[in-house]
């Protein structure tokens, strides 16, 4: 059986890589990617489920894919204005490498 932090995490993940799939061919612009990033509901996730984390070790991949989330809200404009849309692609392969590896 699944932990209840399995679903929400999953569809928070396909949000963001369908939002990196779009800004980066180019159906949304760099304002809208940043706005609907950072709209994510990430933040409550994390505090939700922190002694879960804490006790836990096979949720280390949920967390982990959390975490870069929350990351990129915070440094989005950042990362984009450093590195361009090249930095989104590394994110959605390391949030699909970490899908994979999220237990069944």
């Amino acid at each position: 059986m699944s932990h209840p932090l399995h679903e929400p995490v999953v569809q928070v993940v396909h949000q963001a890589l369908a939002l990196m799939d779009a800004y980066l061919r180019d159906r949304i612009d760099q304002p809208t990617y940043s706005g609907r990033i950072k709209a994510l509901e990430v933040d409550p996730l994390l505090g939700g489920y922190r002694e879960d984390f804490r006790h836990n070790p096979e949720l280390v991949y949920y967390l982990d894919a959390l975490m870069l989330l929350s990351s990129l809200q915070q440094e989005l404009d950042f990362q984009v204005a450093e590195y361009g849309a090249n930095v989104t692609a590394e994110d959605i392969r390391m949030l699909q490498e970490l899908l994979q590896k999220f237990p069944a």
